[in-house]
């Protein structure tokens, strides 16, 4: 009996080692993959939507996605607003990661204009392929200010940063 019990042993051994080696085999997995794709997001125009004592002392400019301003506001209470226009003219859709910080921007001299975007918001903001959006810039002399000059000019560059959607 006991050999009986020792030769199953064995067997049992001997086809627990087989499936094993059957099923241990090493798996190779080849292929190929292509993705294709246009980026083309940019600015493609600013035009000024609104102006009250407001005069640009050069005209606004942009450069793929950057638009750059410089106002000139003749009193407190002056203010200019400017819709930028981006366009996703690719295939992929997209997304706006970031935009310039401001605060800087409206830290420097002089203090009592500043720049605000609206339209816009990051890591929200979704521009799908072949169509546009429409971002706003406004730069005002702060109201309640009482400088000792009679106008006053501000410039400053916004960036649209985009990332694939």
């Amino acid at each position: 009996m006991r050999n009986k019990l020792l030769v199953a042993a064995l067997v049992v051994v001997g086809l627990a080692s087989v499936a094993y080696a059957a099923y241990a085999q090493v798996v190779t997995i080849n292929g190929t993959g292509t993705a294709s794709g246009d980026w083309n997001v940019a600015i493609t125009n600013i035009t000024l939507v609104s102006s009250t004592g407001a005069t640009d002392a050069t005209a606004p400019s942009f450069t793929g996605t950057s638009a750059t301003f410089n106002t000139n506001l003749a009193y407190p209470g002056a203010t200019a607003t400017y819709a930028i226009t981006v366009t996703n003219g690719g295939s992929i859709n997209a997304l706006l990661s970031s935009l310039t910080d401001l605060s800087t921007t409206n830290a420097a001299a002089p203090t009592y204009i500043t720049y605000t975007v609206s339209g816009v918001t990051a890591g929200t903001t979704t521009l799908n392929a072949g169509t546009t959006n429409t971002v706003n810039v406004t730069v005002t002399w702060d109201a309640s200010s009482s400088p000792t000059t009679t106008s006053a000019s501000k410039s400053a560059t916004i960036s649209l940063n985009y990332d694939q959607a």
